[in-house]
């Protein structure tokens, strides 16, 4: 698992998400899960969630090909996607403009380049997330459609690990330290199956969408009951307008230049 840390390792990462999700300027989608664990001794409430189960948080950074970049696991299950976001290295050095991430001028459309979250994130310069659902237009359901597509594949990816790891089935029973070790190692061995063996997936083992029926046919790893938790929802706070911008190009862009020949039919199929 090696972290971008060149503006051409970005880039690259960019281009397979314009040409697997035509999202531009992708750097990576975001999302956090609970691991369920049998607590240590004498640790009270500190991992027991909203959930009411005890819980570690898995927080990884997904490439478009199904692959870990970034992964942060350990913190507390009681966290929510945005309070653990903070505390990682990733989420510090982006804040602090330390990823040395390509430009404006580097980028397609001249756009930000961005990350891409649900709505357990605060939305940022480059971190994207969905438009809420109380004040959606138009075009900002096509935004959504657009982010909800490409956001999917960081969906798969815990999915085809839970669904391949019985060991994260069930509450892992060890000291937190080792339970780190643990889901690292899975991470890093889905990784090497990922880009060596032709059979640890398929096309069917992840979700797929059918455009001539507008429907998204699931993968097979839905059926084995194995979803991980998803983490509480983030409390928005006051958001900054440099970040509401970059939303709102890529809203604009979406529904201009870089619009898809079948995004209109399955926003009228409330894929939105």
């Amino acid at each position: 698992m090696r972290f971008p840390t060149r503006k051409e390792e970005w880039l690259e990462i960019a281009k397979g998400f314009h040409d697997h999700w035509n999202f531009v300027n992708c750097g990576g989608a975001l999302d956090g899960k609970h691991i369920r664990i049998i607590p240590p001794a004498n640790s009270g409430a500190k991992y027991y969630n909203y959930k009411n189960f005890y819980s570690m948080v898995l927080m990884a950074l997904v490439d478009s090909n199904y692959v870990f970049i970034f992964v942060d696991v350990g913190k507390n299950g009681r966290m929510s996607d945005g309070g653990v976001i903070e505390y990682t290295t990733f989420y510090n050095k982006l804040l602090r403009g330390q990823l040395n991430l390509p430009e404006r001028s580097e980028n397609v459309h001249y756009l930000n380049y961005v990350f891409i979250g649900d709505e357990g994130f605060a939305l940022n310069e480059n971190l994207l997330t969905p438009y809420p659902q109380r004040e959606l237009d138009h075009e900002k359901r096509i935004f959504n459609y657009r982010l909800s597509r490409a956001l999917n594949v960081v969906e798969n990816t815990f999915g085809i690990i839970a669904s391949r790891f019985q060991i994260l089935r069930t509450p892992i029973n060890m000291k937190p330290e080792n339970i780190c070790y643990i889901v690292l190692a899975i991470c890093s061995i889905h990784n090497f199956l990922r880009k060596r063996s032709n059979f640890y997936m398929s096309a069917s083992t992840v979700d797929r969408e059918n455009i001539e029926s507008s429907t998204v046919l699931d993968g097979d790893w839905r059926q084995n009951s194995s979803e991980l938790t998803p983490l509480d929802r983030y409390s928005a706070r006051n958001v900054p307008s440099l970040a509401k911008q970059s939303r709102d190009e890529y809203k604009t862009y979406f529904n201009t230049i870089g619009k898809v020949s079948w995004q209109e039919t399955m926003i009228n199929a409330g894929r939105s």
